[in-house]
């Protein structure tokens, strides 16, 4: 018997914050006894706790038994799973200590043709099903590879399976992303990245991705959220700013994505070099039963500063 009381919902869910960032050179100078870029990377990731951190660049993570992923985990304050490139680019996904593991798979070896990728299933806390997340690399020097790539990786878009996060330096622009002004680059490296036969940036790989408009496979959650600026060429090297680092999402998703953010504003010390040649992308997921009211949501194609995180 009850006394007719209306019950008290529990608490809601925790938001999760998904963060993709590319590592740079930061494990090859620990190597060489200079650890300023990795304290800056490190005073990064504690700064902006994320609940699943995607990360690319960790050269070299997989030798001496894993000593440097080993430290990144305690450095880092999560655990972690390594998935060692064929080029020593190793990937790893790190995960807040709330969250389960449920299964890893990695690529062989044998099957990349050049870094590879990582994935994994996650239980999130107050989620009512596991996610998978997944992180990739694709080859700096070929379009052609880039393509074969993607069509590898479109397998995980499987709607049968489990909604997906794919953090991805895909080394390329995506469809609808403003043409980089590729006289900033060193001529021998143009080809790299514009379509072969073309001079403008090859969009197909990421298009093979995404899949057409009326059926996604997957969605761009920085153009889905109105940010579409430059993640790389902020320093210099490589003056052609461009947007490369990219959060893919599944479109089951979509009702969860609350915000997304370039995060340009890091903690550095005053003799530190910049933490990365890349910016980290972050999104906010929200397990709310309802989809959003996206009456007042920004224009899909407005480019913002990054700054702030963009609601969806």
């Amino acid at each position: 018997m009850t006394d007719g009381a209306p019950k008290t919902p529990g608490p809601p869910a925790p938001a999760a914050r998904i963060v993709f960032w590319n590592l740079y050179e930061a494990a090859l100078e620990r190597r060489r006894g200079d650890d300023r870029r990795w304290r800056a990377q490190v005073a990064a990731v504690r700064a902006l706790r994320p609940t699943v951190l995607l990360t690319t660049e960790g050269w070299h993570w997989r030798e001496k038994g894993g000593a440097l992923f080993e430290d990144a985990c305690a450095d880092f304050a999560m655990p972690g799973s390594l998935f060692p490139a064929r080029t020593d680019c190793d990937m790893a996904v790190f995960r807040d200590p709330a969250v389960e593991l449920l299964e890893t798979r990695e690529l062989p070896f044998a099957q990349a043709l050049w870094h590879g990728r990582g994935e994994t299933l996650l239980g999130l806390p107050g989620w009512p099903g596991p996610l998978r997340f997944a992180v990739a690399h694709l080859d700096p020097f070929s379009a052609l590879h880039r393509r074969i790539e993607a069509d590898h990786l479109r397998d995980l878009a499987d709607p049968q399976a489990p909604p997906l996060v794919l953090g991805i330096d895909a080394n390329t622009v995506p469809p609808g992303d403003p043409e980089p002004d590729w006289t900033r680059t060193p001529p021998h490296k143009r080809a790299h990245q514009t379509a072969p036969g073309g001079t403008g940036a090859d969009r197909e790989p990421v298009a093979r991705l995404l899949g057409p408009p009326e059926e996604p496979l997957l969605v761009d959650a920085g153009a889905h959220c109105g940010d579409r600026s430059p993640t790389y060429g902020h320093l210099g090297r490589d003056g052609a700013r461009r947007r490369i680092d990219l959060l893919l999402v599944s479109p089951p998703l979509l009702p969860h994505l609350a915000d997304y953010r370039v995060v340009r504003a890091l903690p550095q010390e005053a003799d530190a070099p910049p933490a990365s040649d890349h910016h980290p992308v972050a999104l906010t997921l929200v397990p709310r039963p309802d989809p959003p009211d996206r009456r007042s949501a920004p224009d899909p194609d407005r480019t913002t500063d990054g700054k702030e995180p963009q609601p969806c």
